[in-house]
């Protein structure tokens, strides 16, 4: 569902048949939920003004999954967000935390406006608070919503897995490395951290021991593990030697 078709509003005798048919079967009211839920956010997202570009630029390409309880900060909903990988590679900027205050949305509810503050982790939206609110679409009048005062103040998140992994690393490792093209990805119900993307999903990556990987969705297998070290692939995407092209290639033809 494309941020698009979130803003588009629904024809009320559908939103009302979906409401019903949400109440009778709940796999389909999780669905009406997110939907509401992603025409919320979008337009919280999309009132941020022009300093905050960039983030909205990136969010609104995205797709929000869910808003969960987040036990880290009770406060806040943890925002589950689908990016494509160019965009991910592209917006990520390891240790960019901070809060983004001062927006507020009127409640009809209860009547009044409720301050809205944002949480960005690695420059990614990871959190969304809305004071006195149960965070349905319901609730408020989107057409009222204020970012004359909106500000930035640092925020500090605990350190990740990936945080962590990256502070083992070999200090040549890291020179090599530009940490911001660092991701956790689950791939096949197993976790990677890829370091180079290979575009339309495919990534080259390395485990917990540091063997190296090629993804690719449409080859077999899908992770191959290369006889390359992590020191040796990295040294040859730096001197250009590691040829993409070529590598795809013989990648799709392997398992034919």
């Amino acid at each position: 569902m494309s941020i698009k078709t979130i803003l588009n509003k629904p024809t009320p005798n559908m939103n009302i048949f979906q409401k019903i048919l949400g109440t009778v079967f709940p796999p389909y009211k999780f669905s009406v939920l997110r939907k509401e839920r992603s025409k919320l956010f979008a337009a919280i997202i999309s009132a941020l003004p022009n300093q905050f570009s960039e983030i909205k630029i990136q969010t609104l390409s995205g797709r929000l999954y869910t808003l969960d309880d987040w036990k880290l900060f009770p406060d806040f909903k943890f925002v589950s967000m689908g990016y494509g990988g160019d965009v991910v590679f592209q917006y990520q900027k390891r240790g960019q935390n901070f809060k983004i205050s001062g927006l507020q949305i009127f409640s009809k509810r209860n009547d009044r406006f409720e301050d809205v503050e944002i949480l960005i982790q690695d420059n990614l939206v990871s959190g969304l608070k809305i004071t006195c609110s149960e965070y349905q679409l319901n609730e408020f009048d989107l057409g009222k919503i204020k970012p004359d005062h909106v500000f930035k103040t640092s925020f500090e998140f605990p350190p990740g897995d990936i945080d962590l992994f990256y502070e083992k690393l070999d200090g040549d490792i890291k020179q090599m490395l530009n940490s911001n093209n660092l991701a956790e990805i689950d791939f096949n119900n197993r976790i990677y951290y890829s370091f180079y993307d290979l575009e339309d999903g495919n990534y080259l990556a390395v485990d917990k021991n540091l063997n190296v990987y090629s993804l690719v969705h449409d080859a077999k297998p899908m992770a191959k593990k290369l006889k390359n070290t992590f020191t040796e692939i990295l040294s040859d995407l730096q001197s250009n030697k590691f040829d993409v092209e070529r590598h795809l290639i013989e990648r799709y033809n392997s398992g034919k």
